[in-house]
């Protein structure tokens, strides 16, 4: 009496289709593995078969292709002893899928601080560029330069901002007086004008009292013209505020 075992890897399929290849004394079926994936099941059952006959009847249904053997049903023997002649195999034909490449890890880029910039905390408007002679109107010039102070400071608080105008020794104490003192109102009038703030202002002239230079060459005088503007307790503005 014989028993037949699997003698592969467990195989749990359904018959799909119709029987096809067969002969007197063996069959091929169309079945569905327990994957989803469709496979070709071969018994070879008759007294003068054998396991080759079953792989001879594969090889006829994979033609040119490998035959890739699935499983296999075995008998046995009444000692329960294999006989290493299995009648029925399951089996694809074409060589086995290579496995999906595994992606490479993505990694994160590491994240670049962001730099901070500095706060101009000073500016000086110095020469003829700046304002027209006896005038304290800016030019394009001056605004220019007082537009990207107002940049570079964007984002902090301002404790004190501090203005001076200056001019040089030319004419009357009184009118230099008056001149440097519009000269540095008009810088402040800008700065508040365009969105730079501070919680104090030290706005003066100074006419011709702190010069740089020497008022005795016309290099010098161009020098001692000028409006400075510096800030102080600069700090980063929190938010919202």
């Amino acid at each position: 009496m014989y028993i037949r075992v699997l003698t592969a890897a467990v195989i749990t399929a359904v018959v799909t289709g119709c029987t096809s290849y067969s002969g007197p004394m063996h069959n091929a079926d169309v079945v569905t593995l327990a994957s989803g994936d469709q496979a070709w099941r071969v018994q070879c059952q008759g007294l003068l078969e054998s396991s080759k006959t079953c792989m001879q009847e594969a090889q006829k249904i994979c033609k040119d292709q490998k035959v890739r053997l699935i499983g296999a049903v075995d008998h046995m023997t009444s000692k329960l002893a294999a006989e290493g002649d299995p009648r029925e195999i399951t089996f694809k034909c074409g060589e086995e899928p290579a496995p999906a490449a595994t992606p490479a890890p993505v990694v994160a880029p590491v994240p670049v601080p962001v730099p901070v910039a500095k706060p101009l905390r000073s500016l000086t408007l110095q020469g003829d560029a700046n304002f027209a002679t006896g005038s304290a109107e800016l030019s394009p010039i001056a605004q220019r330069k007082l537009d990207e102070f107002v940049a570079a400071n964007q984002g902090y608080r301002i404790d004190r901002l501090v203005i001076s105008g200056h001019t040089d020794s030319t004419g009357s104490q009184a009118l230099n007086q008056r001149l440097s003192a519009a000269r540095a109102r008009s810088a402040q009038d800008y700065l508040v004008s365009h969105g730079l703030s501070a919680n104090s202002y030290d706005v003066r002239g100074f006419a011709s009292t702190v010069p740089v230079a020497t008022n005795a060459t016309p290099a010098g005088r161009l020098l001692n013209r000028r409006v400075e503007i510096s800030t102080t307790g600069v700090e980063i503005r929190a938010e919202g505020k």
